[in-house]
């Protein structure tokens, strides 16, 4: 694994307990390596999408920023472990 995406391990086990969506992986991952090298939700989407062997896209869920221009909210997709089961709903706990 590339030295640059060294937080897609961490991924991996915060997705142990439950789904998340890739914002929410982002604001994970800045408690644990700080601000400057935080990868953004579209760069966690466009990683786990090329790791199909480990990670798998549930669903897209909405989500909104109170900080954001926009006031309608956007869809972010929802993420999994390939070898896990996730309840239907929020906060989509793993089954097994």
């Amino acid at each position: 694994m590339s030295r640059k995406n060294i937080w897609v391990r961490d991924v991996y086990e915060m997705l142990n307990e439950r789904a998340m969506g890739s914002t929410e992986i982002s604001y994970c991952l800045k408690d644990r390596y700080g601000h400057r090298y935080n990868p953004h939700a579209r760069k966690i989407t466009l990683v786990l999408r090329g790791d199909k062997l480990r990670f798998i896209e549930l669903d897209k869920v909405a989500v909104s920023s109170p900080l954001s221009v926009r006031k309608e909210s956007h869809n972010v997709a929802l993420w999994g472990r390939i070898d896990k089961d996730y309840e239907i709903a929020y906060p989509y706990n793993a089954i097994n």
